[in-house]
């Protein structure tokens, strides 16, 4: 509160606040943690969307061409063809849960390759919307929230609901938080990892046949890869019992991200 007051400006402190919190997350994520989320926030201002596809059903018939020799293939073909499989699709929905410091965290993101995202973070009290296309994102704080990093009810009334505009020259506490919504980097550390990828058991998630290949023999997480359909990366895990998990489904799904109106957006 001490520097908020000296700056003498609620919205610069809201939005200091919300870096803060934003560099928090990420750093929560930076051991390979990402999740994700079907969120009714509107979504970043922009046209391209991935090709349209159904989310893989638990029931749907097994495709013989994409599973014909998984299980029999080493864990660095295993795990090179679910990343292929992950990019080529698109777009998913990544949801889970991260811990740091003894801090519980949830991500809940809509994630569409080269162009955005649009979901939830929270964690500490606070809760995040956020939607991105490109460089420039929408960060949304709820009344509690605002409240909480600027210290006055009259201020979280006025902005709740509201937008901050996020740009690439916002500062440097936002990149790592933007990154976090970006496809290509957030699932690097498990699915081109440096470490060496091994078979670990055979079993099901949500009714569909996974093999568990392990980086480090777990120490640094667990990719599920589906034997069923197209190999797609249905779980990653981290840090064993009590770590990170992330569950992905949606692949190939429609998502479309548009901009929050300009009344919906914080004047700063």
């Amino acid at each position: 509160m001490g520097y908020c007051h000296a700056m003498r400006s609620p919205r610069r402190c809201a939005a200091l606040a919300v870096s803060v919190t934003a560099a928090v997350l990420l750093s929560a994520c930076s051991d390979g943690s990402a999740a994700p989320a079907p969120s009714s926030s509107p979504g970043l201002s922009g046209s391209a969307t991935p090709p349209a596809s159904g989310t893989p059903s638990a029931s749907a018939a097994p495709s013989p061409s994409a599973s014909a020799g998984l299980a029999a293939a080493s864990a660095d073909e295993i795990l090179a063809q679910a990343r292929q499989a992950l990019l080529a699709a698109g777009s998913v929905h990544a949801k889970g849960s991260v811990r740091s410091g003894g801090a519980a965290y949830k991500l809940d993101l809509q994630m569409v390759r080269k162009l955005g995202a649009r979901g939830s973070l929270s964690g500490q009290g606070a809760s995040l919307g956020v939607v991105r296309i490109k460089n420039t994102a929408y960060v949304q704080l709820d009344q509690d929230s605002w409240r909480s990093v600027t210290g006055s009810a009259a201020t979280a009334r006025q902005f709740a609901g509201k937008y901050l505009k996020v740009t690439s020259s916002s500062g440097a506490a936002f990149k790592p938080f933007l990154a976090l919504t970006d496809v290509d980097q957030v699932f690097d550390t498990l699915l081109e990892p440096t470490g060496t990828v091994t078979k670990g058991a055979v079993t099901t998630i949500g009714g569909r046949k996974v093999v568990d290949v392990k980086v480090d023999g777990g120490r640094t997480g667990d990719v599920y890869v589906a034997l069923d359909g197209k190999p797609y990366p249905l779980r990653l895990a981290y840090g064993g019992v009590g770590g990170q998990r992330v569950d992905l489904d949606g692949f190939g799904r429609k998502v479309t991200l548009t901009a929050p109106p300009a009344s919906k957006i914080a004047s700063t």
